[in-house]
């Protein structure tokens, strides 16, 4: 075998070479997928251990970075922070904890007396000031930063060939941005390109605003993540990391980010959790902000770092919690706006052996929830009706509001003029049926690249399930000489579902097809 003037074997130092790079493409994708997904409030975390920038960082111990996600257009001189997420990496658990920090969050700066929102202190006091504020929030020293803006984002899930998603209803709203302004997606599991998916991520206009959008942004997140884990990304290495460097700035040094290489290798095994930091939303001199009980918040994020989240995102302990001095700023605006969310979130089509819903919160309302019948566990078969009482929160008011505008996913609502009172009538439950796990092992209609053939987009249906392919590389026709990689997705039919399906379990006829368990993501490589 041919050898280097060392007397190393090419080979081998090449496949050396290549796994380093795999390491170092893994820490950088991770740190920037989630940093680029505008999450307004998310934590990824790498909790630390070691020194901050400047000293190596210590791998034995947590890790933890401050990624940043701004709507910086290029040549503008002010921005905002549209993500603001803490990442923490703890390479003796194997633990990813994902704390999201809302945008909204009330802070104060050094040397003011004066309120602002977190998202603002980058542009007024610097990128060192929005650190020193999130280590004030959640006890967390950070090891350094990771900032992009949303062409960067775009870039890169483009590069990815886009990522699959879940849309859990349909989003339509105009931003008022001269660019990616306007949101239009459809409800269903679907790929997103990267315009579609900074859509996704951004969108916050419904009841739940900027809580909910933070959730959809974690699903952005960890999308993106497996995405970047799949044996055919790796093959796009040459063409990804420069996009993801020109996408981003950061304060660390390349000599960090190739020790937090080493840990790499554990993250496809790793446990993530993921957190929003729990507050309420309150006014203070005519302004919202997301309020965050100091104490609290604190104990929230070292819980995560021990993997332990909690559902109670609204918090309306808060209030109670503020001192003197910010309460006497809690006097009602001189005018206040009219409920125009009309969406109810967090009441949901009854499903059987549920607990019912008696309570939601919003930054704009709070409301109560009686069930009709009373049933303490919903049961197959029952129709039943939820009546909801809305009362407006500070700033807000159901004056104005117009006869049935609001809905609740799944019932026939209905309102009176200016009332806060929701009937909301759910159908029947349905009879429960078992679905059967996919026993079609053998993808069809997915057949070996050929030279000059065009590269089918959708695999043959069968009653189980149908599919969709996607190529890598992206060439129409096929050309000789050139390895593919088909990702392949599927979507159960009715009856039928991916729970018990075994990792590795799909094959494809003159490919090596890997799949998690219970995934219907296929990762199909043709050899040359």
């Amino acid at each position: 075998m041919a050898q280097n003037q060392n007397g190393v074997n090419v080979l081998v130092e090449k496949k050396r070479k290549k796994k380093k790079l795999k390491k170092v493409f893994m820490i950088i994708a991770l740190v920037i997928a989630g940093i680029v997904a505008g999450t307004a409030a998310f934590a990824f975390y790498f909790a630390k251990g070691g020194n901050l920038p400047g000293d190596s960082v210590n791998l034995n111990n947590r890790v933890s970075i401050l990624l940043i996600g701004t709507d910086k257009r290029p040549g503008a001189s002010s921005y905002n922070s549209d993500s603001i997420i803490v990442a923490s990496f703890d390479p003796k658990t194997k633990l990813i904890s994902l704390l999201s920090i809302p945008r909204d969050t009330r802070v104060t700066l050094p040397g003011s007396k004066s309120y602002c929102k977190i998202n603002a202190v980058p542009m007024l006091k610097g990128i060192p000031e929005l650190e020193k504020q999130v280590t004030e929030l959640t006890g967390i020293e950070l090891d350094g930063y990771v900032l992009t803006n949303f062409n960067g984002f775009k870039d890169m899930i483009d590069t990815l060939d886009g990522i699959t998603i879940d849309v859990e209803k349909d989003m339509k709203y105009e931003t008022g941005d001269k660019e990616d302004g306007y949101i239009n997606l459809k409800a269903g599991v679907q790929e997103l390109d990267g315009t579609k998916a900074l859509q996704y991520a951004r969108f916050r206009h419904d009841a739940t605003a900027d809580i909910g959008r933070t959730a959809r942004q974690q699903k952005v997140l960890t999308a993106v993540g497996k995405k970047m884990l799949q044996p055919a990304t790796l093959l796009k290495l040459p063409e990804l990391i420069p996009e993801l460097m020109k996408a981003v700035e950061t304060d660390l040094s390349l000599k960090d980010l190739l020790k937090l290489a080493g840990a790499a290798k554990s993250f496809e095994d790793a446990t993530i959790v993921t957190q929003t930091l729990p507050g309420d939303a309150i006014n203070l001199d005519g302004l919202s902000y997301w309020e965050v009980n100091r104490d609290a918040a604190k104990e929230v994020a070292q819980n995560l770092l021990l993997g332990k989240t909690t559902d109670k995102v609204w918090d309306s302990t808060v209030l109670a919690s503020l001192d003197p001095e910010v309460k006497a700023h809690l006097a009602a605006p001189s005018t206040a706006a009219a409920i125009d969310i009309p969406e109810i979130s967090g009441v949901t089509a009854p499903e059987p052996g549920a607990i019912p819903v008696t309570t939601i919160q919003t930054e704009q309302y709070s409301g109560t929830i009686t069930w009709s019948p009373a049933d303490s566990t919903f049961v197959d078969g029952q129709e039943y009706t939820a009546t909801i009482t809305l009362v407006p929160k500070a700033g807000y008011t159901l004056k104005g509001v117009g006869a049935n505008f609001f809905t609740v996913p799944g019932a026939a609502a209905h309102n009176a003029a200016g009332s806060g009172v929701i009937t909301a009538v759910f159908k029947a439950l349905p009879p429960i049926t078992s679905a059967a796990t996919i026993d079609i092992s053998e993808i069809a209609g997915v057949t070996p690249p050929a030279p000059g053939a065009a590269p089918v987009t959708a695999t043959t249906e069968t009653e189980q399930y149908t599919g969709s392919v996607t190529w890598t590389p992206a060439d129409a026709p096929f050309v000789e000489g050139q390895q593919y990689t088909a990702t392949i997705t599927l979507v159960p039919k009715e009856g039928y579902t991916l729970e018990g399906i075994s990792a590795n379990y799909f094959t494809v006829p003159g490919a090596t097809a890997t799949n998690a368990a219970g995934s219907g993501v296929i990762t199909a490589v043709f050899l040359l």
